[in-house]
């Protein structure tokens, strides 16, 4: 058993437990590593538990690591017959299971979580562990849902032509061409003018203006991100919806979402915004990827 991480540079990263959910997140994960051409590294986060009077802890504990390591032994041994060639590690660790998933993020090119169930309402749906690594982790988090099959479709990137994601389009144009299907970029329509019915006209020309140079501006980059990956196929979609409606009406039950997540803090609910914890609740397979601040001028709304 680890006391420390010992997470292979740019390994896909899977949180294992023994449910039916982790299995599925680890399948997704040793296709993940396949595609990349990156090692699979399942961590098994054992923690510490509460002993009743009684009991020697050291036994209770010592039971309970060696059943965590049979079953990381037995799932390592399940992905190298799955995917002969595929570099596949594993380890037992005393930690927090959110903590050390966000510790092994960085260095890994990606970790993966189970979720169970889909719905419109945020919590339970998600739960905690997810939901804390895809707030605080270094790099992407890809969160699995149990029901998640086949994802034909193109891989879809919510993109605010106010504030452009310009890492989260690059991961959805790598996983595409790795998964040979196109982008599609689900735009929003804009924020709402604040200045109210009374506003003056010259005031409502200018944040007419500067939205649509956003729009132009999201429409560049979006086609330089293209020219960086030739042979992918890129659509915008623009819609009137919610930007979280939107991007999983667009996304269905065939495509891998993707999403940007700004900077570190105390919630998770607040570092996730509400198009982030929206998608996140309601998709199969969401991507959620590290976005740097940008000090920018916007319309205020």
């Amino acid at each position: 058993m680890s006391v420390e991480l010992e997470v292979p540079a740019g390994a896909v990263v899977v949180g294992v437990d023994g449910s039916e959910r982790s299995q599925r997140a680890a399948d997704w994960a040793a296709e993940e590593a396949r595609l990349w051409g990156a090692p699979l590294h399942l961590l098994y986060v054992f923690e510490w538990p509460a002993v009743t009077e009684g009991y020697d802890p050291a036994t209770v504990t010592s039971g309970l690591t060696d059943a965590a390591e049979r079953l990381v032994n037995e799932q390592v041994t399940r992905m190298r017959e799955a995917y002969p060639g595929l570099a596949v590690t594993g380890e037992v660790i005393v930690s927090q299971p959110a903590v050390a998933l966000v510790g092994a993020s960085r260095t890994a090119a990606a970790v993966v979580v189970g979720a169970r169930g889909l719905g419109r309402f945020t919590g339970p749906l998600l739960g905690s562990v997810s939901q804390k690594v895809a707030a605080h982790a270094h790099g992407p988090v890809i969160v699995v849902r149990e029901q998640v099959g086949a994802l034909p479709g193109p891989v879809v990137v919510g993109a605010d032509p106010l504030d452009p994601p310009t890492e989260a389009l690059r991961f959805a144009f790598e996983e595409a061409r790795r998964r040979e299907v196109g982008v599609t970029v689900v735009k929003g329509a804009g924020r709402r003018f604040a200045g109210g019915a009374q506003a003056p006209d010259s005031a409502r020309m200018k944040v007419a203006r500067q939205l649509e140079e956003a729009h132009q501006r999201l429409r560049q980059i979006v086609d330089e991100t293209a020219a960086e990956f030739p042979g992918v196929d890129v659509e915008i979609s623009e819609s009137t919806l919610h930007p979280a409606d939107a991007i999983v009406e667009e996304a269905g039950t065939d495509s891998l979402v993707v999403v940007g997540s700004r900077g570190h803090g105390g919630l998770a609910s607040v570092l996730l915004g509400s198009v982030s914890r929206g998608v996140l609740h309601r998709a199969p397979a969401v991507a959620v990827v590290r976005v740097r601040h940008r000090d920018a001028e916007a319309p205020q709304g």
